[in-house]
């Protein structure tokens, strides 16, 4: 299936890369230079940027690209100063293109009930995505191996300290690089109480550490005592619970790793050498808008805090992150008392993001809080609701930026809604009343709301 010409009013030019942040097809990328090139009537004025999060393929990827911008041609044929203002601009749209793979959860998928009537199911469901994602031989023969230990885990401690083994040594070594950090009890503890710690309901964060013992509950309570067979067929859907979280935490964190990896190299280089040919001021300027939606609101922020703090600034004009998943504490100053979010300079660098940062949220997004009710389980967190803005672990996509003293509350509106966006402002936009899930973003409200950024950018 070929790209579209379009997608809404604009031009289309997609932009592959593959996992290490290599152009996967150079051709694209100097069809976006030869198009930025062109001068007189033909003259691209600005230039969206934007990533998609996790996506089966590139065919879905683009469906979502053409339905958000479907949204802004809609709101472009209305006459009010905004529409007005960028519909006399010629603007064209670079959608980056990164392989990802669907976060898993039960709840949230089309076979989420045969995963809950076979609690093995879920589990082996994604470790197969896993391997997908991973796409290396060796990691396809440990996970193999991971999967025949599955319906052993209820009755084998054995089985559940080389399951554990396994699967966290796929989790990216620099974890903790960023906030917020992983327990370490992820990479001490055996088998049997990482299981069972992880296979604990999420409102349920208060076991007790009795030398391996803890609590479940689902529905009653049952007690286990240090590999007792006592409850051994709650424990046969429990163990595959856990093991279904640490299979999901593990995929979460290196699909973060790769959306970071993809905008701090191929895109930040992309961009840059998009800068060198169209500055952002004087004759020949190019206004850039960077657009995210969950891990790609990582990568396009990846791209613009660039590699390290040292490395040569990337000027953009706005950046919009929609939904996004990672964590609400990235733009923060001294989240913990001590350390600024990691993404920190991107909000206080004014030679980075020049007009506003929008950065939707809403809690009916469920997926964006996937990973983080799994870590607080890990740490033994109690919040007095877990992903919530209380949360160490809550994400911006549900909660906005958290501790960020820049960042400015605001209700996203109706299409006409003055917001009065200042160049380099923060703002969390309350999404609750329109956006109904972590993927809809096809709104007209969303359009409006970035176009009256773009307008003043």
């Amino acid at each position: 299936m070929s790209s579209p010409a379009t997608v809404g009013p604009y031009p289309y030019f997609p932009v592959e890369f593959d996992k290490d942040g290599n152009l996967a097809k150079p051709d694209q990328f100097a069809a976006v230079m030869k198009a930025l090139a062109q001068t007189g009537e033909n003259r691209i004025s600005d230039l969206f940027v934007i990533s998609h999060g996790w996506n089966n393929d590139i065919p879905e990827a683009e469906d979502l690209y053409t339905k958000i911008f479907e949204c802004f041609g809609v709101v472009l044929k209305q006459s009010n100063p905004v529409s007005d203002d960028v519909r006399g601009r010629r603007a064209a749209v670079l959608g980056i293109l990164w392989p990802s793979k669907k976060f898993e959860d039960a709840e949230l998928t089309a076979g989420g009930a045969a995963a809950l009537d076979d609690p093995t199911a879920g589990a082996i469901q994604l470790l197969d995505t896993l391997a997908g994602f991973l796409g290396t031989p060796d990691a396809a023969q440990a996970l193999a191996r991971a999967k025949q230990l599955v319906p052993q885990l209820a009755t084998s401690l054995d089985a559940r300290d080389e399951f554990v083994r396994i699967v966290r040594a796929f989790m990216p070594h620099d974890t903790n690089a960023e906030e917020p950090a992983v327990s370490e009890d992820l990479y001490t503890l055996n088998g049997d109480e990482l299981l069972r710690r992880l296979a604990r309901p999420a409102r349920d964060t208060s076991a007790r550490n009795t030398g391996g013992a803890a609590s479940f509950s689902s529905g009653g309570t049952a007690s286990f005592d240090g590999g007792a067979a006592a409850g051994l067929g709650d424990w046969i859907g429990k163990a595959a619970d856990g093991a279904k979280s640490l299979a999901n935490l593990v995929l979460y964190y290196q699909m973060k790793n790769r959306a970071g990896v993809v905008g701090r190299t191929g895109a930040y280089d992309m961009l840059r050498r998009i800068r060198a040919e169209r500055p952002a001021d004087g004759e020949n300027a190019l206004k850039l808008h960077l657009m995210g939606h969950s891990f790609g609101c990582r990568l396009v922020t990846s791209a613009v805090a660039g590699p390290a703090a040292d490395t040569p600034p990337l000027p953009v004009d706005t950046m919009s992150l929609l939904q996004a998943a990672f964590s609400h504490y990235s733009f923060a100053q001294s989240y913990d008392g001590t350390h600024d979010g990691f993404f920190r300079r991107v909000v206080t660098d004014p030679s980075r993001v020049r007009g506003p940062l929008l950065i939707t949220f809403t809690a009916k997004d469920k997926a964006v809080g996937l990973a983080y009710p799994i870590a607080s389980k890990l740490a033994r967190q109690v919040a007095s609701a877990i992903g919530d803005a209380n949360d160490p672990y809550g994400g911006l996509g549900r909660n906005g930026a958290q501790k960020t003293p820049s960042a400015v509350g605001v209700v996203l509106g109706g299409v006409g809604s003055p917001y009065g966006f200042a160049p380099r402002g923060v703002y969390n936009l309350d999404s609750n009343a329109i956006i109904g899930g972590h993927s809809d973003l096809a709104h007209n409200e969303v359009a409006w709301a970035v176009l009256s950024a773009v307008a003043g950018a």
